[in-house]
C-alpha cells in the first residue's frame, strides 16, 4: 500500500489494463469530497493524483459516470466497485 494510498479513504472502483491497474478512491475533506486515482504499474513507482475535489454529490456521481465511460473506451476492465 503507497502512501498516498492510505492517505485516501473509501474506494470506489478499480479497473484494469495490461497489468496496470487504477483505484479511485474518495477522500472527506472540508468543504467536499476529493476524488484520488491511485495508478499502480509493475516495475514503476506507484502515483496519485487528485483528479477532482466536489462540493456536490450529484456532481460526482455525473463525474463518475464520465471517468467510467473514458476508462472502458480506453479499454480498461473493471476489477471491483463499491456498491451500496
Amino acid at each position: 500500500m503507497t502512501e498516498n494510498e492510505r492517505a485516501t479513504g473509501g474506494e470506489v472502483f478499480r479497473y484494469s489494463r495490461d497489468g496496470d491497474v487504477r483505484i479511485y478512491s474518495l477522500r472527506v475533506v472540508a468543504g467536499g469530497t476529493e476524488l484520488w486515482r491511485i495508478t499502480f504499474v509493475p516495475g514503476e513507482p506507484d502515483s496519485g493524483i487528485l483528479e477532482e475535489h466536489f462540493k456536490n454529490a450529484e456532481v460526482a456521481a455525473q463525474y463518475f459516470g464520465e471517468v467510467e465511460r473514458a476508462l472502458i473506451a480506453g479499454g480498461w476492465r473493471e476489477v471491483s466497485r463499491f456498491r451500496l
